[in-house]
C-alpha cells in the first residue's frame, strides 16, 4: 500500500482545521467543538511524531486556515521574548 503524499496529508489537516474553525465561528461549544479541535490537534501531533511535517510547516498551515475561516489576526507578535514583554506591559 502506497503512503499518501504530503499534499494529501496537508489537505486533510486543512479540512480538519476548517471544520473546527467553522464550528467555532458558528458559536459551537462543548464536546462537538472539543472533538473537532482534538481531531485536528491529534492529526498535527501525528504528522510531527512521524516527521512528515516540521513545526514551522504546521504553524504556517494553521495561520493560513485560521485567516481563511476567521479573518486575519488582530496583531502580529514578535518571536523575540523581550519584544513580547513590552507588548504585554
Amino acid at each position: 500500500m502506497k503512503a499518501p503524499s504530503r499534499d494529501v496529508l496537508f489537505q486533510t489537516l486543512r479540512g480538519l482545521l476548517g471544520e473546527a474553525f467553522a464550528l467555532h465561528q458558528k458559536g459551537a461549544v462543548g464536546s462537538r467543538l472539543g472533538r473537532a479541535y482534538g481531531m485536528a490537534d491529534g492529526y498535527m501531533r501525528a504528522l510531527l511524531d512521524l516527521e512528515l511535517a516540521t513545526p514551522n510547516e504546521i504553524r504556517i498551515l494553521v495561520v493560513e486556515e485560521r485567516a481563511k475561516q476567521l479573518g486575519p489576526a488582530t496583531q502580529e507578535l514578535s518571536s523575540d521574548p523581550a519584544a513580547r514583554d513590552t507588548l504585554a506591559a
